[in-house]
């Protein structure tokens, strides 16, 4: 499966809020980075297995508003195995009600038709302002 395709799967994923469909793209080892203050946004900070990759959008979400949330995605680049989303995304902080907006770069790369890096960058001091009490 081309680096695209998996992208693309997995952005269809992600939209269907299919933790286990996107964990089922990653491989066993992964190197796996969300910066973030993990007492505020425990979903935040390394993983380094698949089988902790649905986890940590099954916290995530659980920590937004439903139906709350918007994920626009602005560009893809693939070069090879590797791929760069740029997007926004627009959520509620369930614990606090706000509403907050960030601008995303995530890189993945595929190797043997599987993820095997996923880094997201996005404006954490945003997010911590939205999750802080």
């Amino acid at each position: 499966m081309a680096t695209a395709d998996i992208i693309n799967t997995f952005l269809q994923r992600l939209d269907a809020n299919d933790a286990d469909g996107i964990a089922e793209l990653f491989a066993d080892k992964i190197d796996w980075l969300v910066l973030g203050d993990q007492e505020i946004a425990p979903w935040a900070g390394p993983r380094s297995r698949a089988e902790q990759v649905a986890p940590y959008f099954r916290d995530l979400w659980a920590a937004l508003e439903p139906g709350k949330s918007v994920v626009e995605v602005d560009s893809i680049v693939v070069d090879g195995q590797e791929a760069v989303i740029f997007a926004s995304f627009d959520h509620v902080a369930a614990t606090t009600g706000r509403p907050f907006h960030t601008d995303v770069a995530m890189r993945i790369t595929v190797e043997n038709d599987k993820v095997i890096r996923m880094h997201l960058f996005e404006d954490t001091a945003t997010v911590d302002a939205a999750f802080r009490a």
